[in-house]
């Protein structure tokens, strides 16, 4: 039975996880932000980086959770038989 719920085990326990990183979001922008300030003579040079740089939130949760969705994914379609 247990290896029927590990794709559930692992989908609660990563967005645990990311829950957890949730509490960190406000450092993580505060370094967008410091990152964004620093380089913004380089801004005009590549495109898009002014997005990049203040959207360090977004890049950081959304990989996350696609990894956690990758990895129950993975779980769920390995129990098979």
């Amino acid at each position: 039975m247990s290896k029927y719920l590990r794709p559930l085990w692992i989908f609660i326990g990563g967005n645990f996880l990311l829950l957890i990183l949730w509490l960190f979001l406000p450092a993580i922008g505060i370094a967008g932000d410091t990152l964004a300030a620093a380089t913004t003579d380089k801004a005009s040079t590549f495109w898009g980086w002014s997005w990049v740089s203040n959207s360090v939130k977004l890049l950081v949760v959304i990989p996350g959770e696609l990894l956690v969705l990758y990895m129950a994914a993975r779980a769920f379609l390995s129990d098979r038989d």
